[in-house]
């Protein structure tokens, strides 16, 4: 349906990202709000390019999550390198049922640059935030499992 790997992904003046897809009948356009840390969807614009329009079941196929993640990270932020740092925050696949091994090592990179730059809240709230998972128990459990699978 609209596959985020193989899109053109693109920023305009306005600050919305387009993601299109040249093999999917739909181009989309996202805005986040990155205030606070965690991304939040304001606003999403679906553009039909073949005819049949759009259902409820179109809009429910849509990786939302990826493309606020997508979006996020093409926002800028308010620290050195957040853009490259919310990037490495992928969230698993459609019908991923572990997170791949990689995860565990973006996991402890994006601790270890939120300490570095002194975000508040450390790490694992930027893991928190970039994952949009709970600090706790969620991120402390991950980075837990990221420090004994060898990245610490």
């Amino acid at each position: 349906m609209l596959d985020i790997n193989r899109a053109q992904v693109t920023r305009d003046a306005n600050g919305t990202v387009r993601v299109d897809d040249p093999d999917s009948p739909y181009a989309v356009g996202v805005d986040v709000d990155t205030t606070g840390g965690r991304a939040r969807l304001v606003r999403l614009e679906v553009t039909v390019r073949e005819r049949g329009g759009l259902s409820s079941a179109t809009l429910a196929r849509l990786p939302l999550q990826q493309l606020v993640h997508l979006a996020a990270s093409r926002a800028g932020g308010s620290y050195p390198e957040e853009p490259f740092y919310r990037q490495l925050a992928r969230p698993k696949e459609r019908g991923q049922r572990a997170w791949d091994p990689g995860h565990w090592t973006r996991v402890l990179s994006v601790h270890d640059w939120a300490e570095s730059v002194g975000r508040p809240g450390g790490g694992p709230q930027a893991v928190a935030d970039f994952w949009n998972v709970a600090r706790d128990p969620t991120a402390y459990r991950w980075l837990a499992v990221a420090r004994s699978a060898g990245g610490q």
